[in-house]
């Protein structure tokens, strides 16, 4: 049984292609089918090309030029926005972050009034934790892992970046 369902839409759709596309050195579009196929989706080469034309993908050189790959306009500058948010990730989490603690595979966050949703956009922004869902309220924050090993990591991650400040 899958844990995890998509709605066949054609924003569902494109949102895998560009995650796909930024997470696969992706060819071309036959191996983007492929890939699409793996993931429940079955497309055509028209309508994947359309999908590519709208999320603006382009050709990207291979390092030493032996081939291309497909990127988005918004993975062109990625490590400087990865460097960018991680910084802002510990400064937030360095003002904001009163503790962390985790049940099973649930993650909870406590902020000062106010701080939860502001921190909750920073640590889904970072793209440093793999989890499932990010739910914010005023102070408390609530963090899906996908297992309870990853839940403890997220917590003592979070607590040793406030820490450090690193």
């Amino acid at each position: 049984m899958e844990s995890r369902r998509a709605p066949a839409t054609v924003s569902s759709r494109r949102s895998l292609v560009a995650d796909l596309v930024s997470t696969n050195r992706v060819h071309s579009q036959q191996e983007l089918i492929e890939l699409l196929r793996t993931q429940g989706f079955s497309v055509t080469q028209a309508t994947l090309s359309r999908d590519l034309e709208a999320l603006g993908a382009t050709k990207s050189l291979d390092p030493g030029g032996s081939g291309a790959h497909y990127i988005v306009p918004s993975e062109s500058n990625t490590s400087l926005r990865a460097q960018g948010s991680q910084q802002a990730l510990v400064r937030t989490l360095r003002e904001l972050l009163l503790s962390a603690e985790y049940s099973q595979v649930m993650v909870v966050v406590r902020t000062p009034p106010g701080g939860a949703q502001f921190l909750a956009g920073h640590l889904d922004r970072s793209g440093r934790f793999d989890t499932l869902g990010t739910v914010a309220g005023d102070d408390t924050i609530f963090l899906v892992a996908r297992s309870e090993t990853e839940a403890k990591k997220i917590c003592n991650d979070l607590v040793a970046l406030a820490e450090s400040g690193t």
